[in-house]
């Protein structure tokens, strides 16, 4: 087993609550690489959890060991308390007369047996438009801060951070980026959430949250977003597979694969559930499906792009630039090379202002911006065109091959 499989192998075990029995024995440098897998995919804590019991544990280094050791309890032990904060924070929400509805993050660790091993940075809540000045009002009031607002411009989502508590909320407007050529249809597909959504309980409190069915197809459709731009990680494969193993008596996969082929979905959707099937123990009588045979199942392809980008695709500078071809190839449902590379080089205009602060500033400005990128690219492309890591291009047209793969483009 190379270590990319012993660390599927782990995870399995920690999906299905299993003992880590069978771990082979590792060396020092297998451990390292072990851990920064872990690490770089946002599971280091489920990752010890299984294997600090392991007597093979034990020839790993003692300084590695309590790394990983007084990581994973200080990760567990913050996302605990952040946990605590939130719920209760929601709770005045409600009582001051919002209506958010939560999304992702705490929803999805109530799924893991021991849920604050899964961590999460953020918490994401979809509010109504109208209901934007009133959250605004009171997370302020509760010391949260955010960036200035431009009142002439209409937000999708605001991030607020309290730093006292160390909070960080997202509030959503839009799930997806309306302007979004290559996603922002999505929104299409949530319309009507708030009079389809349901309430369930989390520690002790009352939340709502999308109902199952379109909570299942929101972390599909998260998960496109994230690899139309550089990718996303094995643990939000995660989430989608124990939401469909818990919730499967209550979902119609015949609508959901219905959605799914009306959006160019399905064949990404059914290779993902196929990874958990080759790699992670499940079958697809667990997700509450049979095997799909309109479909070709062929899910290395889709697992090693995961591995290779991390948690959010976000494992090298040149793979986060390369979001740009992905995206064009998905906003035009085309994989063509020509326009990748160029909307690569010549972005919206929108994008070089955030890129680069003095063209937002000076609006003038925004052409010099545009050839600074290009002097960019070609001295940045040129250093590691004879080096073994790959360029910003290369890395965008070999990913503009797994959406032609996996029909997400034609």
């Amino acid at each position: 087993m190379n270590i990319t499989e012993v660390f599927l192998a782990i995870l399995k075990t920690s999906l299905w609550d299993q003992p880590c029995s069978d771990l082979p024995q590792l060396g020092e440098d297998q451990w390292v690489e072990l851990y920064q897998i872990s690490e770089k995919q946002s599971v280091a804590p489920m990752i010890y959890q299984q294997v600090f019991g392991c007597e093979g544990f034990h020839t790993a280094s003692s300084q590695l060991q309590q790394v990983w050791k007084s990581s994973t309890l200080a990760k567990a032990g913050d996302q605990t308390r952040r946990s605590f904060l939130f719920l209760m924070l929601y709770e005045k929400m409600r009582q001051s007369g919002l209506h958010p509805l939560i999304v992702k993050g705490i929803v999805c660790r109530e799924l893991y047996v021991q849920p604050d091993l899964r961590i999460s940075n953020d918490e994401d809540l979809l509010i109504l438009r109208e209901e934007f000045p009133a959250m605004d009002e009171f997370l302020l009031k509760e010391g949260f801060l955010r960036s200035e607002l431009d009142s002439e411009k209409e937000y999708q989502e605001v991030g607020y951070q309290n730093p006292g508590t160390g909070l960080y909320l997202e509030i959503h407007m839009d799930l997806f980026a309306q302007e979004s050529g290559a996603y922002g249809h999505l929104n299409r597909l949530f319309t009507s959430v708030f009079d389809t959504c349901d309430n369930m309980k989390i520690q002790g409190t009352d939340i709502l949250t999308l109902n199952l069915q379109e909570h299942l197809l929101y972390l599909i459709c998260h998960s496109l977003k994230h690899f139309l731009h550089s990718g996303f990680g094995i643990r939000q494969l995660c989430d989608i597979l124990l939401f469909a193993r818990t919730c499967k008596d209550q979902l119609s996969w015949k609508d959901l694969s219905k959605t799914l082929k009306e959006y160019h979905m399905y064949d990404f959707t059914m290779n993902l559930l196929d990874i958990g099937i080759e790699y992670l123990g499940f079958q697809w009588e667990d997700l509450g499906l049979k095997e799909p045979k309109d479909v070709s199942l062929d899910c290395l392809a889709l697992l090693n792009d995961m591995m290779d980008g991390g948690i959010f695709g976000k494992n090298d500078a040149n793979r986060v630039h390369s979001a740009n071809i992905t995206l064009n190839a998905a906003e035009n449902k085309s994989s063509n090379a020509v326009t990748g590379i160029m909307s690569s080089l010549f972005p919206g205009k929108e994008y070089i202002c955030n890129r680069y602060p003095y063209a937002r500033k000076h609006h003038f400005l925004i052409p010099i911006a545009y050839m600074d990128r290009i002097i960019y690219y070609l001295c940045h492309n040129r250093k590691h065109s004879s080096l073994e890591e790959k360029n910003s291009i290369q890395i965008g047209m070999e990913r503009v091959k797994l959406l032609e793969k996996y029909k997400i483009v034609e």
